[in-house]
């Protein structure tokens, strides 16, 4: 009978021996789920973000674009500005020369 008790005992033991490992897989298993679980969320908020960023540079880009066009434009009305301003000074000393007596004989 002592054999037959040692055998049971074994066998508890076995049992709860494996019930332990179990509950340990267990609950690394459960860790890692969560594990992935929070890595995923953060995956998500990270394509987030990287998605709002790639937006504002896409954004940026076109504004810089449209910058870029202005400045150019506004270089091309100085320059125009300049061309004038130089066409009205020689008009204007073309009439001013129309004005002084020819010669300087009344003077």
């Amino acid at each position: 009978m002592a054999r037959k008790n040692n055998e049971v005992e074994q066998l508890t033991l076995k049992g709860t021996e494996e019930g332990e490992i179990l509950s340990r897989l267990s609950e690394k298993v459960e860790r890692a789920i969560g594990t992935i679980q929070e890595l995923r969320r953060e995956r998500d908020a990270l394509k987030a973000r990287l998605d709002a960023a790639e937006q504002k540079v896409t954004q940026h880009e076109g504004t810089s674009e449209r910058l870029s066009a202005v400045e150019e434009e506004h270089e091309r009305f100085q320059a125009e500005r300049s061309e004038i301003r130089s066409r009205i000074e020689s008009i204007l000393v073309t009439l001013e020369s129309l004005d002084e007596p020819a010669g300087g004989a009344d003077a």
